[in-house]
């Protein structure tokens, strides 16, 4: 049986010290609801990380920095991938200082997980940046919350990355939290057009919303069916369908349906 334990008892330096010491072999697995690391021993040393997209010892410093909590799983005797790096015990303590110091660093400057980030960018004079910094300046008018621009992506990176966008007045906090997920609005369908086309026409100022939350993706659910979404002035928050829209979803006019942003 593989060893296995809750981080709530234990920290993660101390984990991995533990295997070390033992001159284990094998992959150390820890998760929680947001990661999950893969730390490959070889007789007590770490000879690869993979956290993530990344690997090496920038995924070592993500682990270290990213697991005050979950649960950790040891399989001894696992294969090892082929050694990307030779961390043993002595040198463990000054990766896991760093990552932690690096953590302190950011938490003053970092904005909370869903509070809507802003440019403030001129180029008169542009700034020397990391081509990750240059990403997130473009995606943020989109994806402006920290939640959003984490996606898919190691959240400790993101973060290292962002903070001194945020020190330098580049990106701007604006004490606003959006809402994790955009809610399903309740709308009423005003008249089924006799024409063919089969768009879902949006008022407006529906559709800035949901690009103001970053999730717009353009398309809209009405009763199961995925639709175009075009944004139209004057509509008065009301949907207008084509008539075959209307029969394929089941909706009736002057009926009320809930139309929510297609995954």
């Amino acid at each position: 049986m593989p060893l296995a334990g809750d981080l709530s008892g234990f920290g993660v330096d101390e984990v991995v010290s533990f295997v070390m010491k033992g001159g284990k072999s094998g992959r150390l697995v820890l998760k929680n609801d947001a990661d999950e690391s893969s730390l490959f021993f070889d007789a007590g040393t770490i000879v690869e990380v993979v956290h993530g997209r990344i690997h090496g010892l920038g995924a070592l410093a993500s682990t270290l920095a990213a697991f005050s909590a979950g649960q950790f799983t040891f399989h001894e005797g696992e294969q090892i991938p082929a050694p990307s790096m030779h961390v043993d015990e002595s040198q463990l303590s000054s990766v896991a200082r760093q990552a932690h110091i690096e953590t302190d660093t950011m938490a003053p400057v970092l904005p909370d997980t869903d509070e809507k980030l802003t440019l403030m960018l001129s180029f008169t004079d542009p700034p020397s940046l990391t081509p990750l910094q240059w990403l997130l300046l473009a995606q943020i008018p989109q994806l402006c919350t920290l939640r959003h621009l984490c996606e898919g992506r190691d959240s400790f990176t993101v973060k290292k990355a962002l903070a001194p966008l945020l020190v330098s007045g580049l990106v701007q906090r604006t004490g606003q939290i959006m809402p994790v997920g955009t809610a399903g609005i309740r709308l009423t369908v005003i008249k089924g057009y006799t024409r063919e086309e089969e768009a879902v026409e949006l008022d407006q100022e529906i559709v800035a919303g949901w690009r103001e939350s970053g999730v717009f993706t353009g398309r809209v659910l009405v009763g199961g069916h995925v639709f175009t979404a075009l944004a139209k002035q004057g509509l008065g928050k009301s949907i207008v369908m084509s008539v075959p829209a209307l029969r394929l979803c089941g909706v009736r006019d002057t009926q009320e349906v809930d139309v929510t942003p297609a995954p």
